[in-house]
């Protein structure tokens, strides 16, 4: 998580107590064993990830918990550097990374203390920033909205910013969410729902521009050219249906593209 300890509206105390207690269990619980949870972010976070192509890039992870992403593309990442407000998370973070992988690849990763409403790198300090299912535990507004116009100003000119959000339009997790904020038993104290209209037109107030939307439901990715036209037609049809459903995913999310400046008249 991202939220400043000084007390100013980015910070979420629940939040930050819940990860620095989910931290303590990472040798214990570990979300790759979960498969609804990583098909989901098979579908969105790394399906936006692999559309971009984020070989051989400096990313930016804006919001460190379990070292998931970071395990899955260390093979083919030139450098990725995390940053989070938990202490206990980057340190637990470190520690699986530094276990898990060759110290060739652990050497590519670093994790940093950082607020994502005010990230301490200067302009254009990588090729990709992404932030998956972090910005929604920001409490404000005008948090969340930092948070993005940050990841942009961090992000290089014709590079991209990746963001992952739940999502308000799925009714049956809204309703849990509600029910479950309301008896108080709410993972990670505070979560917000976020539309996907939304969320595109925060990334454009921030200056970036949505070239790719994904959920958590979506079509199935099959080469349909070869198969004959009774087997073609109708899935094609199918698949279309698919990807309006993909509005009401549980998590959805964009890939933004951060213009390059245009040259002097």
């Amino acid at each position: 998580m991202d939220e400043s300890l000084t007390g100013s509206d980015s910070q979420a105390p629940e939040v930050l107590a819940a990860y620095e207690e989910m931290a303590a269990r990472f040798d214990s619980v570990d979300p790759r064993d979960q498969a609804t949870y990583m098909y989901s972010k098979m579908r969105s976070d790394y399906a936006l990830m692999d559309w971009v192509d984020a070989r051989d890039k400096d990313i930016l992870n804006v919001g460190c918990s379990f070292p998931v992403d970071e395990l899955h593309y260390a093979r083919t990442i030139r450098r990725w550097t995390s940053v989070d407000i938990s202490h206990e998370s980057l340190r637990a973070a470190a520690a699986i990374v530094n276990r898990e992988l060759h110290p060739t690849l652990a050497s590519k990763f670093s994790f940093q203390y950082g607020d994502a409403s005010a990230l301490p790198f200067p302009d254009g300090s990588f090729d990709l920033a992404v932030c998956m299912s972090t910005i929604d535990h920001l409490p404000t507004p005008e948090a969340r909205q930092r948070a993005i116009n940050e990841m942009a100003r961090t992000t290089r000119p014709g590079g991209h910013v990746i963001i992952t959000v739940p999502n308000r339009w799925c009714l049956p997790y809204a309703a849990g969410v509600r029910k479950m904020t309301r008896d108080g038993t709410l993972h990670y104290g505070f979560v917000y729902l976020f539309s996907p209209v939304e969320l595109r037109d925060m990334g454009l107030k921030a200056g970036l521009q949505p070239v790719r939307f994904a959920s958590s439901i979506a079509p199935p990715e099959v080469g349909l050219a070869l198969y004959p036209a009774y087997i073609r037609w109708p899935s094609k049809a199918v698949f279309a249906v698919l990807g309006l459903l993909g509005y009401v995913g549980r998590r959805v999310g964009y890939a933004f593209v951060k213009p390059t400046a245009r040259p002097a008249a």
